[in-house]
């Protein structure tokens, strides 16, 4: 019967994905609704000896991972995330890696009219390199400041020509094309993954300088606890033997325990004492 034909090759496929992805250690879900081919092109070119990047029918992603949540537990979370136009990472690389490479692939699109905007779509103010007349005319329909110079209009400042969630005109739309204006950005979205355990795609996104601050400020307070411990190791015994060195020195000069090098300590603390003494009792 033909039905169970499509559904033995069906289960084949769903069978041959979960065993590419037993292969690795991590998987990731992303989708790709927001993305056009060149930005699909560019993630497997910047993956590439990384990740896998699979693109596969949902039902088939989901009868993979439900397959494997015996051996794996968790990653079957990942199968609810299975909805609309996906890929499928496999990698042995942390997904916070790959993440961060996702994120910086990007491009943009045309608006289309009478679809919402998702952002507020802004001329900036100068030369639009366009005659008066044309695509241009919407701009003084809609009460922009512009100028007239050498036959070009010149916009005297910046003009929000479609704000966000409004449905733009067939003219607006013409003009941006115009202008080689591509509005509406285009990127991918991290739904999750698993890496042993289930991560939601929300805390895979890592802003790089701020990671990089937090470590440093990290490494900088478990240093000062360690050496307020005394636990020595290569980076705190110098640090140790300092404070030691300098609380011994502080101490003798105090003590009256004169060495050569705390002589001049002590009597210059003398000194001092003694101009406060003389100062408050008027000798």
């Amino acid at each position: 019967m033909p039905s169970q034909q499509i559904l033995i090759k069906k289960e084949k496929l769903a069978s041959d994905l979960a065993e590419r992805i037993k292969k690795y250690n991590s998987v990731m879900i992303i989708g790709i609704q927001g993305a056009n081919d060149k930005m699909l092109s560019e993630l497997r070119s910047r993956l590439r000896g990384l990740a896998e990047v699979k693109v596969a029918k949902n039902s088939t992603v989901v009868r993979a991972l439900r397959s494997l949540k015996d051996e794996r537990p968790e990653i079957e979370k990942l199968a609810a995330l299975a909805t609309g136009t996906n890929a499928i990472i496999i990698s042995n690389t942390s997904p916070f890696i790959l993440s961060t490479i996702i994120d910086e692939i990007k491009d943009s699109d045309w608006i289309k009219a009478g679809m919402p905007s998702p952002v507020d779509v802004v001329i900036p103010a100068g030369d639009l390199g366009l005659p008066p007349g044309g695509p241009a005319s919407v701009l003084t329909d809609m009460g922009a400041k512009i100028k007239i110079v050498k036959g070009m209009i010149r916009l005297d400042e910046d003009f929000t020509l479609i704000h966000a969630k409004e449905k733009p005109s067939a003219a607006a739309a013409s003009l941006l094309m115009a202008l080689d204006i591509k509005p509406i950005p285009l990127s991918f979205q991290i739904k999750g993954a698993w890496d042993g355990i289930f991560i939601p795609g929300e805390q895979l996104h890592i802003n790089i300088e701020q990671y990089e601050k937090d470590l440093l400020s990290a490494k900088l307070n478990a240093l000062a606890v360690a050496v307020e411990a005394e636990i020595m190791n290569d980076e705190t015994a110098p640090l140790i033997i300092q404070k030691a060195a300098v609380q011994a020195y502080a101490l003798a000069g105090t003590g009256a325990f004169f060495s050569p090098k705390e002589m001049e300590v002590a009597i210059k603390r003398a000194a001092t004492a003694a101009t406060v003494l003389k100062s408050s009792t008027g000798l």
